[in-house]
């Protein structure tokens, strides 16, 4: 079992149609992208997604700040 300093955030962005934009769905908590893929894909499993990416929080780039 891993720990928590071991798991980092995944960020979780899908679509339920290709002519809809790609979303922001939630978000995960895992040791590695395996375990990312499994969780993202059982939680946010309501909708039937044609497209559903994971992302590693760290990979984000914030290019707008709030004031």
């Amino acid at each position: 079992m891993s720990t928590a300093a071991e798991r980092e955030e995944w960020d979780v962005f899908a679509r339920e149609d290709r002519d809809v934009p790609l979303r922001h769905v939630g978000s995960v908590e895992a040791a590695g992208q395996d375990d990312a893929e499994v969780f993202a894909t059982t939680l946010y499993d309501e909708f039937r997604w044609v497209e559903m990416f994971i992302v590693p929080r760290r990979a984000v780039i914030e290019v707008v700040r709030p004031s």
